[in-house]
């Protein structure tokens, strides 16, 4: 039987009929009395001692621990919180021929954001390119393509400022959620590392800052090889360019341990075989009719496809429209649907990361 925690009303009464059971005279405890005053005192301690002890029960198990103790449940594994990382980007912008524009200058977007140049530029043919990263770490950092930095000190020859470039300011990455740390220590203790298991590259590929979710394929390009896909959920783009595919790769080939300062890595036999797979999107359109059928029916039916598609969906998996449909019937506010298209499973290559395209509705 569970043990009942007594509320601090409990414990004071508990006391107080302590008192009137082994004093004389204490049958009848005045409300300033100094019995009554103790009592609220000494429950109020034994108050504070029954919290901590049921805070302190939950801290050995990753299930219930808190951040701190999480993070020690993590040490012992040798699994570190993933660190906040640094959005960065590039721009342009316009001078006099031969200023420089020092290395660490800031500029700031509309947003608040702040960064710095990365290297000394110097304008030429008017003109001048320039790397910079977030001063901050986080996914506060990222922002959209042909946005205009100012700078924050104004560099004599140069315009107030810079525009970036298509590509955007991306790849930054808030510091690993508890949610998702606990994740990855439960992973572990329930799938301890065999050496190289197909599971072991799928713990070592979320490893790396900003990888989210990741596939493993046993003999991708035949026997003793093995793909690797990976996706960023929270970039701008959840699909790896060359440069995160390689640092994927790279990672898990060798990486140096946070915790234990070893080198540790897949088997140098498995290096050759091993593939982390080049992904592209498949957009998902459906027609579905509904009743009700408004707007915040549809917003809600559209979330949850859209969370059924996240969780269950990803490069050489299927889904299946019963899926789709119980997801639709879970939403709170639908009362009646029918998917119209597609008529039947929607199956991705190996190659493909599945997401919700376009919802076309009609009333059912």
């Amino acid at each position: 039987m569970p043990f009942a925690r007594p509320t601090l009303s409990e414990i004071v009464t508990r006391i107080e009929s302590d008192y009137k059971s082994r004093i004389d005279n204490a049958q009848s405890l005045l409300r300033r009395s100094i019995l009554k005053i103790l009592a609220r005192v000494y429950g109020a301690a034994v108050h504070l001692v029954y919290g901590y002890l049921s805070y302190i029960k939950d801290q050995p198990f990753a299930t219930t621990a808190d951040s701190e103790y999480l993070e020690k449940i993590g040490n012992e594994f040798g699994i570190a919180r993933k660190p906040a990382v640094n959005a960065t980007g590039s721009g342009a912008g316009t001078g006099t021929n031969g200023v420089s524009i020092p290395a660490d200058t800031q500029l700031v977007s509309n947003a608040g954001q702040v960064y710095t140049i990365d290297e000394e530029v110097t304008v030429s043919g008017g003109v001048y390119a320039a790397d910079f990263t977030a001063l901050l770490a986080g996914d506060a950092g990222n922002d959209s393509p042909s946005i205009s930095l100012i700078f924050v000190t104004p560099v004599a020859g140069v315009g107030t400022t810079l525009t970036v470039d298509g590509a955007g300011i991306d790849g930054g990455v808030d510091i690993e959620s508890d949610d998702d740390l606990r994740g990855r220590i439960l992973d572990r203790k329930r799938r301890p590392p065999h050496g190289g298991a197909e599971f072991d590259y799928v713990n070592w590929a979320l490893e790396v800052a900003g990888v989210t979710r990741a596939w493993v394929f046993p003999q991708y390009m035949g026997h003793g090889t093995l793909g690797l896909a990976v996706v960023r959920d929270n970039d701008s783009s959840i699909i790896p360019d060359a440069t995160e595919r390689e640092e994927v790769r790279d990672y898990i080939l060798e990486h140096v341990d946070q915790l234990t300062g070893l080198n540790v890595g897949i088997p140098v036999t498995a290096e050759p075989g091993f593939f982390v797979i080049d992904v592209s999107l498949k957009s998902l359109d459906f027609s579905i009719s509904i009743t009700p059928n408004n707007l915040t029916t549809q917003a809600d039916i559209e979330s949850k496809i859209s969370d059924l598609i996240t969780e269950r969906g990803g490069p050489g998996v299927t889904i299946y429209l019963s899926d789709v449909s119980a997801a639709i019937s879970s939403s709170a506010l639908e009362v009646a649907h029918r998917v119209n298209s597609p008529v039947i499973d929607i199956a991705t290559a190996i190659n493909e990361i599945p997401v919700l395209g376009t919802i076309t509705w009609s009333t059912y």
